[in-house]
Parts: structure tokens; C-alpha cells; sequence
């Protein structure tokens, strides 16, 4: 008897949970393509972001702020973006004191190249 109160107590309190809103980060072209391994590869990012509710955060590149926003609940920004190799973009909220708080989201810039740097030439030019 208290097995099944104590079953019908845990499912009503699931079902009374409030649902909680995703907050969205994108990154177009979330993907930048390089000729050859271990060359930098360049692209113009966008990157955007939505939260249902108004918000101060800052958008990092792995460590490096990249831009910080107040008491909005979305905003798009632009840079370009130069690397070797793959890099996370972080969604971070701030304090008041604008120190980071917690990770709302995350979406990573893949880095690839059409070839290997390790292949090997066939031909030489004299």
C-alpha cells in the first residue's frame, strides 16, 4: 500500500514540474573547410542566440570573450573567425559583477580540410 501512494506521489510531482525553456546558440557555417590539414582556415561566423527570458551573457571562443550582451533575450553577432583547428563556442551567463555564472549552451566550429598535411607528393619540380 505505501509502495503505490509513494509511486502515485513521485509521478504527480513529475507531472507539476515546471517545463523548463532551452536556450538556442548557432553558429552559421558551424563548419569551415581548409585545402590542407594544419592550414588556417577562414570564414565569416554568425552567431545568434535566444533565451525566454532577458539575460546578461557573454559568447566566448573556448576562453577568449568574444562579445557580452545585457538584459536581452537574443542577439546576433559577426566576426571572422581564423584557426587551425576546431573551437567550442560558449554561451555563458554573468553575474552582476560580470563574472561568469554557468554555461546556458554550447555549439562548436568544426575545422576540416580536403587533405591529409601528411600526404606524400608524387611529383617534384626541378
Amino acid at each position: 500500500m505505501f509502495f503505490k501512494y509513494s509511486l502515485l506521489l513521485l509521478a504527480g510531482s513529475l507531472l507539476w514540474q515546471p517545463a523548463q525553456a532551452e536556450v538556442v546558440l548557432s553558429a552559421s557555417p558551424s563548419n569551415c573547410v581548409t585545402l590542407q590539414q594544419g592550414r588556417e582556415c577562414h570564414a565569416q561566423i554568425q552567431a545568434s542566440w535566444n533565451t525566454p527570458q532577458p539575460v546578461t551573457v557573454c559568447l566566448y571562443l573556448d576562453e577568449q570573450q568574444l562579445q557580452c550582451w545585457r538584459n536581452l533575450t537574443s542577439a546576433q553577432w559577426q566576426w571572422h573567425f581564423t584557426d587551425v583547428q576546431s573551437r567550442q563556442l560558449i554561451l555563458w551567463q554573468m553575474t552582476p559583477s560580470e563574472q561568469k555564472q554557468h554555461v546556458l549552451a554550447t555549439t562548436k566550429i568544426e575545422v576540416s580540410w580536403v587533405q591529409s598535411a601528411h600526404k606524400k607528393r608524387l611529383w617534384r619540380r626541378f
